[in-house]
C-alpha cells in the first residue's frame, strides 16, 4: 500500500465503482427492473466488491486487507454469475453482456496482482515488521525528557 492514502486511490476500487454504477444504470431498464430480485443481488453483490476494498483497507493490517480483498473477489465471481442470469433472461443484449463480464475480469486480475504483491516472499503479509504502539512511543519521549521511568503499570 506503499503510496496510498485512501483506498479511493486504488486503482481496482475505482474500475470497481464505475462497474458496479454501470450495472446499476443497465437494472434500471425494462426488462431487466421488473426482476426485482435479481435486480437487488446483482446490485448488492457489485456494490459489495467496492465496500469490501474499502472495509479491508480500513482494518489497518495488510493480513486484513488481503482477507477483504478475497471477500471482495468472492463478491465479484458472485456478481458475474447474476450477470450470465441476466444475459440468459434476455436482459443483457450480448454486447452489453461481454463488456460487463469482462470489466469483472480486468478488476480480478488487477486485485490479484495486488494481493500477491502484498504476500510475496520477503514483503507485505508474510514479513510485517513490528512497529512500537503509540503508547510506548509516548512514554519512551517522557522517558528521555523527564529521566524517568514509566511507572511499572505501563510497562510492555
Amino acid at each position: 500500500m506503499a503510496g496510498v492514502n485512501r483506498f479511493t486511490e486504488l486503482l481496482f476500487w475505482q474500475k470497481s465503482r464505475t462497474w458496479s454504477k454501470e450495472i446499476f444504470q443497465r437494472t434500471r431498464r425494462d426488462p431487466f427492473a421488473l426482476d426485482r430480485r435479481l435486480v437487488v443481488q446483482i446490485n448488492d453483490s457489485s456494490e459489495s466488491v467496492l465496500a469490501n476494498i474499502a472495509e479491508g483497507f480500513g482494518r489497518g493490517t495488510q493480513g486484513e486487507f488481503v482477507q477483504f480483498l478475497g471477500y471482495s473477489l468472492g463478491s465479484l465471481n458472485e456478481t458475474q454469475s447474476h450477470l450470465v442470469a441476466a444475459f440468459d433472461r434476455d436482459y443483457l443484449e450480448r454486447e452489453d453482456y461481454r463488456a460487463l463480464f469482462a470489466q469483472g475480469t480486468e478488476i480480478r486480475k488487477m486485485m490479484v496482482a495486488f494481493m500477491r504483491s502484498m504476500v510475496k516472499t520477503g514483503s507485505g503479509v508474510k514479513h510485517i515488521r513490528k512497529y512500537k504502539s503509540w503508547s510506548d512511543e509516548v512514554w519512551e519521549m517522557y522517558e528521555k525528557f523527564t529521566g524517568k521511568q514509566r511507572p511499572e503499570l505501563y510497562r510492555s
